[in-house]
């Protein structure tokens, strides 16, 4: 029990630091949660600035896809930004961090990719599998039809 309750306080400490100057809602709502939980529930209702540093070609291509989003947008209700596109991408690693394997960047990363990769094969593959069987309903078709004639 003693262990939870450092480890909620660890992580309490860790969110609020991560808060700055007039971010206060943000704060308080991480101070007043009871678990590390309910202080990201409260922590996504709003955002907060993270300094992160990029390396220049990350930093392009991330504004080169934020412009083609926000260009082929149907709805233009919401404005896509390089900070949409991170966020994003920190939501996307989020809910799948225990693919996430490696010491390195360069492991994070090839892990990573590796799943993804892994999704387009298996995607592929179904794709493929998909056509066999529409091209096996064509002839079934076609010999259903020359029977009835």
């Amino acid at each position: 029990m003693a262990a939870k309750k450092k480890a909620q306080d660890i992580g309490e400490l860790i969110l609020s630091s991560n808060v700055k100057g007039d971010d206060t809602n943000t704060n308080t709502a991480r101070r007043r949660s009871a678990t590390l939980s309910q202080a990201a529930a409260a922590a996504k209702r709003t955002t907060s600035p993270k300094y992160v540093q990029l390396r220049g070609d990350q930093q392009i291509e991330l504004d080169v896809v934020a412009r083609e989003l926000q260009a082929s947008r149907v709805q233009k209700t919401e404005r896509i930004t390089a900070n949409t596109v991170i966020r994003v991408a920190v939501d996307a690693v989020l809910a799948r961090r225990g693919l996430l394997a490696g010491d390195t960047e360069e492991q994070l990363l090839a892990s990573w990719l590796g799943y993804v990769k892994g999704l387009e094969e298996e995607k592929a593959k179904l794709l493929k599998s998909l056509e066999k069987a529409e091209a096996k309903l064509l002839e079934l078709e076609e010999i259903q039809g020359s029977e009835d004639r």
